[in-house]
């Protein structure tokens, strides 16, 4: 009895070294990240459209995107307001618009010269 006990033993510790793990839980600025804003690169809200994704009030550079210096309209998803800058990092002058009615036509200075974006909850 003490070899069928000592060997009943000795698979339970084995199963409970090898039972799987869950995996850990996502990082907390991963699972912040969501939809804040939409941009065309045509007026109207027309032509190739990218939905740029974020945390709230964090700068996204738009370098390797294919959107770089090519915006010329966009709106931010309902709730937000969203910042685009000429210069990478959000420096420079910046363009500013929300969800409705958006911008259909970027103004000229900015038009096609958007290098970064950033959005915060419109009050």
């Amino acid at each position: 009895m003490q070899f069928f006990s000592t060997i009943a033993f000795s698979m339970i510790a084995t199963l409970a070294i090898a039972a799987p793990v869950a995996d850990p839980a996502p990082a907390a600025d991963a699972a912040a990240k969501q939809d804040l804003v939409d941009f065309w690169q045509d007026a109207g809200f027309l032509g190739l459209k990218r939905t740029g994704a974020s945390t709230v009030g964090t700068c996204v550079n738009l370098s390797g995107t294919g959107f770089e210096d090519n915006i010329t309209s966009a709106k931010s998803k309902p709730g937000f307001r969203c910042t685009t800058w000429v210069d990478a990092n959000c420096k420079g002058t910046g363009f500013s618009f929300n969800a409705s009615p958006g911008s259909r036509q970027f103004p000229s200075w900015i038009d096609n010269k958007s290098s970064s974006w950033k959005c915060v909850v419109d009050n």
